[in-house]
C-alpha cells in the first residue's frame, strides 16, 4: 500500500513538472534571451580603428550628457569600475556630476585587440580635472568600462594640457610604422627600466620627454624645470633646488638612471592593452607598487611611501623607441589595493 501510494506520489509530480515546463515553454519568459540569428557570413562586422573610435566617442557623449540610454550597445555581463572600485553603470563621479569635454583628448584604438582608450583634461562640476576611459569591445558591443580621475588641476600644469602633442595624434606612414610586437616590448622596456634603476634597460630615445598631470619632467631645457609633477619650481638658491633642476634637464634614461625612482617596489601589472599601429602609439595601464622601502637603502623608521598608484601611460613610439610618455592622471590607492581587474595586485 505504501508502494502504491509513493508511485502514485512520484507520477503526479512528474505530470506537475512536465505540466509547468509546457506552460513555460508556451510563453517566452521576460529574461529569456532571444534566438540567435541564423549564422550567414554578412553579420560578420569587423570594427576597425574608426569603429572604435566612435564607439568612444558615443560613450563619453552619453556621459557628457549625464544620459546611460545614449550608450552605445552594453553586453549583458559588462564589468565597469572607477578609480579601482566596481560600480554599476549610472553610479560614480562620472555620471553623478557635470562633465564637459576640452581641447585636450587623445584616443589609442587597436582593432586587433578590440581595446580603445582615451586620456583627456575635461571639466567636473567646473573644475579641470584629468581622466582616462578604457573599453573594451567584442562584435560591437561594450565589455568592459574603466574610469580613472583626479580633480583639481594647479593652474601651472594647464599650458601643457591644451593640445596633445603632434607625434600623439597624427597616422604614421604604412612604410615607417612599426611593428605591434615591437611595440609592445617597447612600452615593457620602460617599465623594467624604473623597476632596474637603470635607463639603459629602456629602448628611449635621446629626445624622449615625459609629461605627467602635464608637467615636463625630463629634458627640460637650462636653465631647467620641474623633475616632478608638482606646481613648485625648485629653488635655484638651494642646494636641493639647483639637484632638482639638474635633474629635470637630463634625458629619460640618464634620470632613471640615478636611482631617483627606487622607492617603486614594481611596476605590476602593467596592462599594455591598446597598441595603435596607425598612430604608432601604445596605452597601457599599469599599477605601481611602492612598499615603503627603496631598492639598495637599508631599511629604517619611519618608512617611506607606502601607496598603490593607478594610472594610464601612453608611449609614443617610432622607429622602435620612445619619444613621448604621457602619463595622468595619478590615482593613489592604499597599499595593497589592486586595480580593480586583476586578482592579487596591490602589493
Amino acid at each position: 500500500m505504501r508502494l502504491s501510494r509513493l508511485s502514485r506520489f512520484l507520477s503526479l509530480a512528474v505530470l506537475g513538472s512536465l505540466a509547468f515546463a509546457a506552460a513555460c515553454g508556451a510563453q517566452q519568459l521576460p529574461y529569456a534571451p532571444n534566438p540567435a540569428p541564423e549564422w550567414s557570413p554578412s553579420i560578420v562586422k569587423p570594427c576597425d580603428r574608426a569603429c572604435l573610435v566612435n564607439i568612444m566617442n558615443g560613450y563619453m557623449n552619453a556621459i557628457f550628457a549625464r544620459d546611460p540610454s545614449k550608450l552605445p550597445t552594453l553586453a549583458r555581463d559588462v564589468r565597469f569600475t572607477e578609480n579601482s572600485a566596481q560600480l554599476n553603470i549610472g553610479q560614480g563621479m562620472f555620471w553623478l556630476s557635470k562633465v564637459e569635454p576640452t581641447s585636450f583628448k587623445i584616443i589609442v584604438a587597436d582593432p586587433v585587440f578590440g581595446e580603445v582608450a582615451e586620456q583627456a583634461r575635461v571639466k567636473i562640476n567646473g573644475q579641470d580635472s584629468l581622466i582616462a576611459v578604457r573599453l573594451k569591445v567584442d562584435r560591437d558591443q561594450i565589455e568592459e568600462i574603466e574610469h580613472l580621475y583626479t580633480r583639481g588641476v594647479d593652474k601651472t600644469a594647464l599650458p601643457l594640457l591644451q593640445t596633445p602633442r603632434a607625434d600623439l595624434l597624427d597616422d604614421v606612414p604604412a612604410s615607417q610604422r612599426t611593428s605591434r610586437d615591437v611595440m609592445i616590448w617597447a612600452a615593457n622596456s620602460y617599465f623594467d627600466a624604473l623597476e632596474g634603476d637603470d635607463g639603459k634597460i629602456g629602448d628611449l630615445a635621446d629626445d624622449c620627454v615625459r609629461h605627467e598631470n602635464g608637467y615636463q619632467t625630463v629634458n627640460n631645457p637650462p636653465p631647467g624645470g620641474r623633475m616632478m609633477p608638482s606646481p613648485n619650481l625648485p629653488n635655484p638658491n638651494t642646494a636641493q633646488g639647483q639637484y632638482q633642476l639638474k635633474m629635470s634637464m637630463m634625458t629619460c634614461s640618464a634620470q632613471i638612471s640615478t636611482k631617483i625612482l627606487n622607492f617603486i617596489t614594481k611596476i605590476r601589472p602593467r596592462r599594455v592593452l591598446v597598441v595603435d599601429e596607425q598612430k604608432g602609439v601604445v596605452a597601457t595601464f599599469p599599477l605601481f607598487v611602492e612598499d615603503g622601502t627603496r631598492r639598495g637603502v637599508p631599511p629604517g623608521p619611519p618608512p617611506a611611501m607606502m601607496l598603490c598608484l593607478d594610472t594610464m601611460e601612453t608611449f609614443g613610439i617610432r622607429g622602435g623607441q620612445i619619444h613621448e610618455v604621457e602619463a595622468f592622471p595619478f590615482v593613489t590607492l592604499p597599499y595593497g589595493l589592486g586595480n580593480g581587474w586583476t586578482e592579487g595586485s596591490g602589493h
